[in-house]
């Protein structure tokens, strides 16, 4: 049999779904004005030859095609058109000067309308990567990543030893919504050293009451948690190893299966104990024991599977952590002043708001998990591969799963002993009333040294 035959109709002309994805950015960023309120009052000069929807959207595939310097990003738009906007004749310094006068301010108006635009489309489609904990408002994860080193621009971090923390810019701090899988708030941390609980309560300003949050044991405390319940937020945490407790009542006990669920006191001394009562799910799997506290009390409204599984999405915001340093390039930083570590910051996370909706609408017309999805292979498609004229999300859903890019995820099974309600013990009735709490306030890393941050903290989001 041959298989060189000619094909009797032409084949429609190869579109790279790069240039799709060049077309998709162009429209999302039609729909945001991205020309700040202040063009107007323009200065005196020569008047801009390029508009700033042109910068973004180059910025935005320079992001996308892993570009090392923005004079990558300056060379795409003097070689060739970026989307449907010309070839340009300008200087890298007047782009360059062009963007540092636009500023990070103007991408943070552009990030909020892009991110309004995918929520609202995300609710009118009823999309959600979440199904559990329907009782919340709304689900997030909570965590902080320590950027990268900075590149030795400057003088003064020359002098700066290897492995200093002031080589870094700094960190992220924030919250996730695993439904929507996006940022909902984000604050730029300048204090390498200090712990994740430094300033932590003005990143819940905004969240609704109602909301689960999902938290690592970095923000294991009493006072934690007892302020999260006062101020009307769900909880889930693991229990911290030898934290003291006295059990309330028991709703569900197998010993020989290692199977616990019951109503706890956090602290059994008058010297350390919280205010709230908490309740305690144990379970043992393959020969070791997990442990997790929660203040939603009732094993009703939130079974012991349910937990483990919901705690396990705490992952999400890693892997979100992991595409903003991997996949959409701040990895490598372009400059080592804090305006440009904020500009490509913010470019960094448009992108990444507009993958993880794209990956969402890829799992949900393939009818699969988010996760299914891989977002490495995402990216790699989208700068490489080519379509023979099709739609972009309809041509990865029909030849995704040949490519790989819809696959099995490797994230790890949830299994948990099965506890049905007719099991329990001992049903739950009501909250008992808090009790006087005492925080021992152990530290037990001692004072740190002093720290001068290069930057300066503040809130993105």
């Amino acid at each position: 049999m041959l298989h060189d035959t000619v094909c009797p109709q032409p084949l429609p002309p190869a579109i790279p779904l790069k240039e799709q994805m060049v077309t998709f950015l162009e429209q999302i960023l039609s729909l945001s004005s991205t020309e700040p309120a202040t063009a107007a009052k323009r200065g005196r000069g020569r008047p801009a030859s390029f508009c700033l929807q042109h910068l973004w959207l180059a910025l935005l595939v320079g992001i996308l095609s892993q570009a090392d310097g923005l004079r990558r990003v300056w060379r795409c738009m003097v070689l060739g058109p970026v989307g449907s906007f010309p070839i340009l004749t300008v200087t890298y310094e007047a782009v360059r000067s062009r963007l540092l006068a636009a500023g990070s301010e103007s991408l943070q108006e552009l990030f909020e309308q892009i991110s309004h635009h995918l929520a609202s489309f995300a609710a009118k489609e009823q999309v959600s990567a979440l199904s559990l904990a329907s009782f919340a408002s709304q689900v997030v994860a909570l965590d902080e990543s320590t950027f990268d080193e900075l590149k030795r621009l400057t003088d003064d971090l020359v002098k700066v030893p290897d492995k200093d923390p002031h080589l870094r810019p700094g960190k992220l701090a924030g919250l996730f919504d695993l439904r929507l899988q996006q940022w909902v708030r984000l604050q730029f941390r300048a204090d390498v050293p200090a712990g994740c609980n430094v300033g932590i309560l003005q990143l819940l300003q905004g969240l609704a009451r109602g909301s689960l949050i999902l938290a690592d044991l970095g923000y294991f405390g009493f006072p934690w948690f007892d302020y999260l319940t006062g101020q009307g937020y769900f909880w889930i945490s693991r229990l911290k190893e030898r934290t003291s407790y006295t059990v309330q009542q028991v709703f569900y006990q197998d010993t020989d299966r290692g199977v616990l669920d019951a109503l706890i006191w956090l602290g059994a001394y008058r010297a350390d104990r919280a205010a709230y009562a908490v309740r305690l799910v144990q379970y043992q799997l393959a020969g070791k024991t997990y442990s997790y506290l929660t203040n939603v009390l009732d094993p009703a409204q939130l079974s012991m599977l349910e937990i483990a599984q919901l705690y396990a999405r705490r992952w999400d915001i890693e892997l979100a952590f992991l595409t903003l340093k991997r996949e959409v390039g701040i990895a490598l930083w372009w400059g080592a002043k804090q305006e440009m570590v904020l500009i490509q910051l913010w470019v960094a996370l448009i992108l990444a708001q507009i993958l993880q909706a794209l990956r969402l609408q890829i799992a949900l017309q393939a009818d699969v998990e988010p996760f299914d999805v891989s977002m490495h292979l995402l990216v790699e498609l989208l700068c490489t591969t080519s379509a023979q004229g099709a739609a972009l999300v309809p041509t990865l859903v029909e030849r995704g799963r040949f490519l790989g890019l819809i696959r099995p995820s490797r994230r790890k099974l949830i299994v948990v002993q099965a506890c049905e309600p007719e099991h329990i013990c001992s049903l739950f009735e009501a909250a008992p009333p808090p009790r006087r709490a005492r925080y021992a306030g152990r530290n037990g890393h001692g004072p740190r040294k002093p720290f001068h941050p290069r930057f300066t903290s503040h809130f993105l989001l």
